[in-house]
């Protein structure tokens, strides 16, 4: 008789454990977040991983990873092509790297017509861990019912786009922005910046038009790719914290502009994104797994840093980076605090 009450007493406490213990992981989302990646070059080979290394020692459940364009620099002939087993499935260590891969395009994507293919792929394979639903959608963490983070996924390519297009992104974008704000965060990813110290330059098209409609939203972090390094940027009167993370393994180019911060370097490395509802922790990693800058930012937009590594000084620009004929090193005896200019380039 004690023995049955006992049992069902342990049973009790476990079936009251249990959804304390759902609910308390519901609290909490982690996102990844990469761009430029799908060189299949070494590089990649070294960041995926460089990745399964990091996301294999945290002790945490990650929600998914934010692909933040330029896929795949190599044509893909169509859904059955090799390349999707070689540079994805496999290259990425489905074993610890098991949560969706959620995708945005870059400009590259859009060579040789490689944005079909990764759009057929992701429908024809709905078990992959590749998710792309469609050029620009809307994701909810954890859940759509009591989402703690509203994830924007963005394609910011303009002018391959299209003109029609592109309104039709403008209008969607402004719609979602526009309901009421259930989720505690407002992220949106895409691949070009609105503002970067690298190669590329800030983006005025960009800046002029999400720009007020972010600031409207109260948008808490906007997350991008397309030069390839990692930045943190704070930048006066917006509100959001701007993440660049353009080293997912093509290969890396210097910074232009050293003004600017909190944080630049020509690096290979990713974002890891901590989510609570009362603040983010957001770490820059490096291609050895380790943290190169971390900070919170608070629902109320406070910026704390928490630990961080030097900057890089800027490089002068070659003949070499205007026209592309070949990769430059990035070293300190050419720095230079000279100004970036605002540019708008597809490359």
């Amino acid at each position: 008789m004690k023995a049955s009450i006992a049992a069902a007493v342990v049973l009790a406490v476990a079936l009251f454990v249990s959804p304390l213990r759902a609910r308390a992981a519901d609290k909490e989302v982690n996102l990844l977040a990469m761009g430029d990646w799908g060189s299949n070059k070494p590089d990649q080979r070294m960041m995926a991983g460089t990745i399964a290394k990091y996301v294999k020692s945290e002790a945490r459940q990650f929600d998914g990873m934010l692909l933040c364009g330029d896929n795949f620099y190599v044509p893909l002939a169509n859904v059955f092509d090799p390349k999707w087993k070689s540079m994805f499935e496999d290259m990425y260590d489905r074993k610890v790297l098991n949560f969706p891969f959620y995708v945005a395009l870059g400009n590259h994507d859009y060579r040789t017509d490689n944005y079909l293919v990764e759009l057929a792929y992701a429908k024809a394979n709905p078990d992959s861990r590749w998710k792309f639903p469609d050029r620009w959608y809307r994701l909810e963490f954890p859940n759509d019912r009591q989402p703690l983070v509203t994830v924007l996924m963005l394609d910011s390519d303009k002018d391959l786009l299209g003109q029609d297009k592109w309104q039709e992104e403008l209008e969607w974008l402004t719609e979602q922005l526009s309901y009421p704000r259930r989720s505690k965060w407002l992220v949106a990813a895409a691949h070009h910046p609105l503002f970067s110290n690298g190669d590329h330059g800030d983006n005025g098209v960009l800046q002029h038009t999400w720009g007020p409609l972010f600031a409207e939203a109260r948008l808490d972090f906007y997350i991008c790719g397309h030069d390839h390094d990692i930045q943190h940027l704070e930048l006066p009167n917006y509100k959001e914290s701007f993440l660049l993370v353009g080293g997912g393994g093509a290969s890396v180019r210097p910074m232009r502009l050293d003004q600017r911060g909190p944080f630049s370097k020509s690096t290979h490395g990713f974002a890891d994104l901590n989510f609570t509802a009362e603040k983010a922790t957001v770490r820059l990693i490096g291609p050895d797994a380790k943290p190169l800058h971390e900070f919170t930012r608070t629902r109320e937009g406070v910026v704390e840093m928490k630990k961080t590594v030097p900057s890089d000084p800027a490089v002068p620009r070659t003949i070499k980076s205007i026209t592309r004929g070949g990769e430059e090193p990035a070293t300190p005896r050419e720095a230079t605090t000279r100004s970036a200019t605002t540019r708008h380039v597809e490359d």
